[in-house]
């Protein structure tokens, strides 16, 4: 017969207030770590980002007072180099309208010398002689301003006098044409009277759609109308 134990009595201790104090234990470490987190924290972020390099953005708004300047001071030197620049311009285009006018004055000097020199040499031959023509342009279109010198020899000792015949041959609407004083003119005769040398001058109104070619100098003189002296001018050599 097997023999019967007696079944054992554990008898635990019931202590419920150690849950709660576990709980309230838990509850405050919890609550100083949060704590301190919170309040550790920022300081830490805030060094860290004091010692690394600045971002894009603060750098560029640190720079910016210096790009402005920068920019005032490039924006004042490329107006002034603009006013230099026009200051030059100004300056080379009087001297080349200043070249240009020295050159015509050299060129009309040149002429009148050697008119001159024509004429001291005219003075010493027989007969009348057509020494020059010159034609000059005007303030108005089309408007001609010319110069004639006349001449006779010093042998001659008396008066000539007579009448210039004055023509201009060109295209005219694409058909050859001749003009005369009469036409380019108030229409009064040009006449000459002289005992060495005449300068006569007058104006030349050219038609609309006229392309002079030369001109055609006659003199006629009044005593001996047979005795006429002629020359031609070619246009490119009269200035006009």
């Amino acid at each position: 017969m097997a023999k019967r134990t007696d079944p054992r009595i554990v008898i635990k201790e019931h202590r419920p207030w150690r849950g709660w104090l576990f709980s309230i234990v838990l509850i405050t470490v919890s609550g100083i770590g949060g704590w301190l987190l919170s309040s550790r924290l920022p300081p830490l972020l805030l060094e860290q980002t004091q010692g690394t390099p600045q971002s894009p953005a603060l750098s560029s708004q640190e720079q910016l007072p210096h790009l402005q300047q920068e920019n005032i001071r490039l924006r004042e030197r490329l107006a002034r180099l603009q006013r230099e620049l026009e200051v030059e311009q100004h300056a080379r285009a009087d001297l080349s309208a200043n070249l240009v006018n020295l050159q015509d004055e050299i060129l009309g000097l040149k002429r009148q010398l050697a008119t001159y020199k024509g004429l001291v040499k005219s003075l010493e031959e027989k007969g009348l002689h057509i020494q020059d023509l010159t034609l000059s342009k005007t303030a108005t279109e089309r408007l001609l301003h010319y110069r004639l010198v006349l001449t006779q020899g010093r042998r001659v000792d008396r008066l000539t006098q007579g009448q210039v015949h004055l023509a201009i041959q060109g295209v005219l609407d694409g058909k050859p044409a001749r003009l005369g004083l009469d036409t380019l003119s108030k229409g009064i005769p040009l006449m000459f009277k002289f005992k060495y040398f005449q300068i006569l001058e007058g104006e030349l109104l050219l038609p609309r759609n006229f392309k002079p070619t030369q001109v055609k100098v006659a003199l006629i003189p009044k005593d001996n109308p047979s005795q006429l002296v002629e020359q031609t001018f070619d246009w490119r050599s009269l200035g006009g």
